[in-house]
């Protein structure tokens, strides 16, 4: 039996549902082991273990000691969505102060000890396999199981969301509707759902780092400006899924 680790740390467990949902397939029940996971297991402690899935960024320095000790013992870890990859909803407060953040949200905000920077995983830790998404689509990790079962890994494909707007028939949002839209620079993955339904994508699947250049995100904002898109909007779309994103973007306008 392959032993796995399944870890949550800032989000929403969107993700961890999916990890449910693969994990509950006769086949991988009857090849893996889940050691630890405590929204399912009455486990607290960490052994040995193959694999190990992390969901959310790091945002306290309790969370990064947790993973830090968590990577030396497994052999590979895999980040699982758009907080782990590439900060998430939680980059939002960013470009805030910190201490105003919690006094907006807590009645008690003294009591609360976070870091002034919401961490990705692979920041803090090697992250040896990445599975994008907000959340991740389940069966990509079924996929992901599978493979790893049979003695295989995964084959990294460097897609943009455009790419399966192409396969898929789908007219494009920023030609025919003049509409804001991040898939020539996002992974893809998602099946572009948002365009198949007349609205621009939002970047959820994080940004595609392989071979993004200064040039070709300025192309794309250059022709964001053209449509007269709110810079204010922009921003929070870019912030909401991916600070690595925007201050990538943010970046190479300087």
């Amino acid at each position: 039996m392959i032993r796995v680790l399944v870890a949550k740390l800032t989000s929403c467990s969107g993700c961890l549902n999916e990890v449910i949902y693969a994990l509950t397939h006769s086949d991988i029940r009857a090849k893996y082991n889940v050691t630890y996971f405590t929204e399912v297991l009455d486990v607290d402690k960490i052994s040995n273990a193959e694999l190990a899935f992390i969901e959310g960024s790091i945002t306290t320095k309790h969370q990064e000691e947790f993973l830090k000790n968590l990577r030396s013992q497994v052999e590979y870890l895999i980040a699982l969505g758009t907080c782990a990859l590439m900060g998430g909803v939680q980059s939002l407060r960013l470009e805030g102060n910190i201490e105003d953040v919690k006094k907006t949200i807590y009645p008690e905000p003294r009591y609360i000890d976070v870091l002034s920077e919401v961490k990705p995983v692979d920041s803090v830790v090697k992250v040896d396999f990445a599975i994008p998404g907000c959340p991740i689509n389940g069966d990509a990790l079924v996929s992901f199981l599978r493979k790893y079962a049979l003695g295989g890994l995964p084959v990294a494909i460097y897609e943009t969301v455009c790419s399966e707007c192409k396969r898929k028939n789908t007219p494009c949002v920023i030609v025919t509707q003049k509409s804001p839209c991040l898939g020539p620079i996002t992974t893809s993955g998602c099946g572009a759902l948002c365009p198949q339904f007349g609205r621009g994508c939002y970047g959820c699947y994080g940004l595609k780092f392989f071979d993004i250049t200064r040039e070709k995100i300025n192309a794309l904002l250059d022709r964001l400006v053209e449509l007269k898109v709110d810079e204010g909007n922009l921003k929070a779309i870019l912030l909401a899924y991916s600070f690595k994103l925007y201050s990538k973007l943010k970046e190479s306008r300087c």
